[in-house]
């Protein structure tokens, strides 16, 4: 029991991290990070224009060159909405068509399992009315094996004799039983 108790704490303690040696840590610590240098920053500052003006101008033809693009986007962004507009009105009107479907199918599925059932029910009684039949013509076609068996009964001896409209009855009744 002492083995035991002891190979379960070994097995849980090399599972859960506290048996360094199977858990694939390095046994020294990691050096610490290099600490970053400064470096020295070199900072350009552009010497003034001299020419306030163009510089100006220049800003303004940048100015009208992003307006136009932007109107250029503007007219594209419009074009888009209007075209998603006009899917989103077709889409709707094709659920409604789509709705109206859906209803006259369900309209004509509920009317073709009244079909069914009422076919089936017509099947089921003609089923019966088979087997009915069925049983009727058993019955007169043992009769008609009692009655032969009657008039062979005169050419088998006495102790057999009675079992010959018997069997007649059995074996006319089976075959019509079976074929029909």
């Amino acid at each position: 029991m002492k083995k035991l108790a002891t190979l379960i704490i070994l097995l849980t303690l090399s599972c859960t991290g506290f048996a360094w040696p199977w858990n694939g840590k390095p046994l020294s610590r990691p050096s610490p990070k290099p600490a970053p240098k400064p470096v020295a920053a070199v900072v350009v500052t552009a010497a003034p224009s001299q020419n306030a003006v163009n510089d100006a101008r220049a800003v303004v033809r940048e100015l009208n060159g992003e307006l136009k693009i932007a109107k250029n986007e503007n007219i594209k962004l419009k074009n888009n909405l209007d075209q998603a507009n006009s899917d989103l009105k077709n889409s709707f009107v094709l659920i409604e068509q789509l709705n109206k479907d859906i209803t006259s199918l369900k309209e004509w599925g509920v009317v073709q399992q009244a079909e069914a059932q009422k076919w089936l029910e017509k099947y089921t009684n003609a089923i019966k009315r088979y087997h009915r039949l069925k049983w009727i013509a058993a019955i007169i076609a043992g009769a008609v094996g009692v009655l032969l068996g009657l008039q062979i009964m005169s050419f088998v001896p006495p102790p057999y004799s009675l079992l010959v409209p018997i069997g007649g009855a059995g074996l006319f009744a089976t075959l019509v039983w079976v074929f029909l």
